[in-house]
């Protein structure tokens, strides 16, 4: 695995693909999609994996999820686009293509 950007990523033809969401001062309310559905093992070409999250009002303005991403083919772990509480939009893709 190759990073592009904080949310594209180059992958091998079938590399596992490992994505870690870490909540900082806030719940683990993240969920995550592949093409505005449920996570579905089956893979295309170019993968586009967003996924959504919600603060509850009660969370500090700086909660925070962390997002990183790994996978089988090595390159290591990668910090992905992170979500804080004082974001516009909580929404963030990530996009898997093939080199």
């Amino acid at each position: 695995m190759q990073q592009v950007t904080r949310s594209i990523y180059l992958v091998d033809n079938g590399e596992m693909v490992t994505v870690e969401i870490q909540a900082t001062k806030v719940g683990n309310f993240a969920s995550l999609v592949i093409d505005g559905g449920a996570l579905d093992p089956i893979a295309k070409t170019p993968l586009t994996y967003q996924f959504t999250c919600f603060f509850p009002k009660t969370a500090p303005d700086d909660a925070e999820f962390d997002v990183f991403v790994s996978g089988s083919g090595g390159g290591g772990k990668f910090t992905g686009s992170d979500i804080v509480k004082t974001d516009a939009s909580w929404t963030r893709a990530i996009e898997f293509r093939r080199p």
